[in-house]
């Protein structure tokens, strides 16, 4: 039986494969993952036994994601460059050239698309300079076992958490990523392309947050 005292991050940490759940809930496991379950369920609005029932059904499914919880944290500092950092390198780019169409040709028939890529071209801007901090500062650090500045992994957290608010902006201003709310196929794919940068991102801030930062600054 999953208690439901325990924090979003443990039970996502136990068994990755939880994460899809949570997604289909709509509860974050990401930047806000040091909440419990139940807490998590009551800002969502969902009963927390229904929430334990999802996870249950969830148990023998498999996971094709790594248990990074053991493994060598400059592995892991690869794997985020790999997995997470280069793909946004060429994703971000790509969606900003979408938006960038999508409002040109309907912007006047749905004025929150220009909210959306106002919204959009912020989170960019954030990532990048995230990204290059990341790579040129905190991760030299961790592969040569620091020391490492608590301060600076705490801005970094504060980066994810704003982040998490504009990926939630961006969900709202797209319907829910609806693509029945398409008004061309650039406009279906835009969203789409949204819709999978949040599921990364859920992915990728999951496992900074809640497996490197703390990992890193236990070790030093």
């Amino acid at each position: 039986m999953i208690d439901p005292s325990r924090t979003v991050a443990e039970l996502v940490l136990e068994q990755p494969s939880r994460s899809r759940v949570f997604e289909e809930l709509g509860i974050d496991y990401c930047c806000g993952g040091k909440r419990s379950l139940t807490d998590a369920c009551e800002a969502r609005g969902i009963a927390p036994v229904d929430a334990v029932a999802a996870l249950e059904t969830a148990e023998n499914e498999p996971s094709e994601e790594r248990d990074w919880t053991q493994a060598p944290l400059p592995e892991l500092c690869d794997h985020i460059v790999s997995r997470h950092h280069e793909p946004l390198r060429e994703e971000l780019p790509r969606l900003d050239t979408l938006l960038e169409k999508v409002v040109r040709a309907h912007g006047d028939e749905r004025p929150e698309l220009a909210e959306l890529r106002t919204t959009f071209v912020a989170l960019r801007t954030e990532l990048e300079e995230h990204m290059v901090t990341e790579e040129e500062e905190l991760f030299p650090l961790v592969r040569s076992g620091g020391p490492y500045d608590a301060e600076q992994v705490v801005e970094l957290e504060h980066d994810h958490e704003w982040a998490g608010s504009a990926l939630a902006k961006l969900r709202e201003l797209s319907g829910g990523y609806d693509l029945d709310r398409a008004l061309c196929n650039t406009h279906r794919a835009t969203i789409d392309g949204l819709h999978a940068l949040e599921l990364d991102l859920h992915q990728h801030i999951h496992e900074e947050n809640n497996v490197l930062f703390p990992r890193a600054l236990a070790a030093a």
